[in-house]
């Protein structure tokens, strides 16, 4: 048994094209009907004939490919995107950079004034030592009275 294509190259038929032809559109009424028994008479057994209509049918429509018009919006739009993007992180990154080196800034600031109230601290904690208060007193012209600050115990006033 031949395949479609087979009785067709045998015919003489053209090639056919990588898509199926589609049949002529009919125009005009429908025949009667003939009863099932004279329609299996007249019919061949070999393969269908064609009317001559269907040899000059238009080939089916080739899908084309998108036009350079139809893809330039897209393509703008994705390079338009990328480019926002990357403007977006550099802009991102500099920021970044730019509290890094004032997060840098305070922390130095800070260490300093640190130092500063440690020096601070020990400068006052050596005032405050009993020598170095009698030694400033002595500086201003005051001076060491031992009656002063003493309690006598059991006499009366």
């Amino acid at each position: 048994m031949l395949t479609s294509t087979e009785q067709e190259i045998r015919r003489g038929a053209p090639a056919r094209a990588g898509a199926p032809r589609t049949a002529p559109a009919r125009t005009g009424a429908r025949r009667p009907s003939a009863p099932a028994a004279d329609r299996t008479a007249t019919r061949p057994s070999t393969a269908r004939t064609r009317p001559a209509e269907a040899s000059a049918a238009k080939p089916a429509r080739v899908r084309r490919p998108m036009s350079r018009k139809q893809r330039a919006p897209f393509v703008l739009l994705v390079v338009g995107l990328l480019c926002g993007g990357l403007i977006s992180l550099l802009l991102l990154n500099t920021v970044l950079n730019r509290d890094s080196f004032t997060q840098n800034t305070l922390r130095e600031e800070t260490a300093q004034l640190q130092r500063e109230n440690e020096a601070l601290r020990q400068a006052n904690a050596k005032k405050e030592q009993p020598a170095q208060l009698a030694r400033d007193a002595e500086l201003q012209g005051e001076k060491w009275d031992p009656t002063v600050g003493s309690i006598e115990v059991g006499q009366d006033r």
